[in-house]
């Protein structure tokens, strides 16, 4: 009796397993057509036999939108920019660090996209390119969670790379920005090997440190002007800074938990307040004028 169980169970599990066979055959697609050779990738064509249209060429069909961003324009929205005579890049380099108990890890991007969207838009000439969101330091030891950091190498490459790929695209003039202090020297020693490669190009390219000339300028500015004086508490925050984070999104500096905790001051100025959003948006307007002012200055001697 056991003979013919044993063969019946073979029979089973040979029909089963032919069964699944067929069944994941069914199942599986066709090959695409781009894998028969008969489809296109998308540079291959525009379809149905027909060329891709140049976007080099081709009449934008559609009205600009209202941006200062690369990264959040068309291919032809940035062609018909540099036409128009807005030539200048900036290019923000932010970063991610330690900001105390109460600001995100993020706050140096934060910051760097609100003011390069201010400082193109008031000199009316610039675009703003993506920013470097990582600040140059050592990877092996970035041990606080969220400091994300690249090696010096990697850091000048990049902007190295994202400056040439600027000019190339036909921008004459090229600024950098630093919203994380420690990045200044790297900068310039990519810049200024930059700067007398192009010299004979007609392209300018520069670090503008009067951005970030938080001392002396800012700290003055913060005195006499606002009225504030800080007491350090020993976080890496300031009021000068929160400030801004607070007149951009609260979120930034996580005011609603705060209020919460009953943790709204910073170095014994408080957050929760109108003047502190309008104390950020003050200094904002004093960075942004710094910076425009020397811009302005470097575009003046090109001449």
């Amino acid at each position: 009796m056991q003979k013919p169980i044993r063969i019946a169970m073979t029979l089973t599990l040979a029909i089963a397993a032919a069964t699944v066979s067929w069944v994941a055959q069914a199942q599986d697609p066709a090959p695409a057509a781009a894998q028969k050779g008969k489809g296109r990738g998308k540079g291959t064509g525009g379809g149905n036999g027909k060329a891709r249209p140049d976007m080099n060429t081709m009449v934008r069909p559609i009205d600009m939108h209202d941006t200062v961003w690369i990264a959040d324009m068309t291919q032809l929205e940035i062609r018909d920019s540099l036409a128009a005579g807005k030539t200048t890049a900036l290019m923000f380099i932010g970063g991610m660090e330690d900001n105390g108990p109460y600001i995100t890890v993020s706050q140096h991007n934060d910051v760097s996209r609100a003011m390069c969207d201010m400082i193109a838009r008031k000199l009316g000439n610039a675009l703003c390119a993506p920013i470097l969101g990582m600040a140059p330091g050592n990877p092996e030891t970035a041990k606080n969670p969220g400091s994300i950091q690249l090696s010096a190498e990697t850091f000048k490459a990049v902007l190295s790379d994202t400056a040439t790929s600027l000019k190339t695209e036909g921008f004459k003039n090229i600024f950098l920005m630093a919203d994380h202090g420690q990045s200044a020297r790297q900068i310039g020693e990519t810049t200024k090997p930059l700067s007398e490669k192009w010299k004979d190009s007609g392209v300018t390219i520069a670090y503008v440190p009067e951005y970030y000339d938080y001392a002396p300028e800012v700290e003055n500015f913060e005195h006499e002007v606002l009225k504030v004086t800080e007491v350090r508490e020993g976080y890496h925050d300031d009021y000068y800074v929160a400030a801004i984070s607070v007149a951009i999104d609260p979120n930034q500096a996580r005011m609603p938990e705060r209020i919460k905790a009953n943790k709204t001051t910073i170095n014994g100025v408080e957050l929760n307040s109108p003047k502190a959003v309008e104390d950020g948006k003050k200094i904002m307007e004093f960075r942004m004028n710094a910076a425009v002012t020397a811009i302005q200055k470097l575009m003046a001697e090109k001449k």
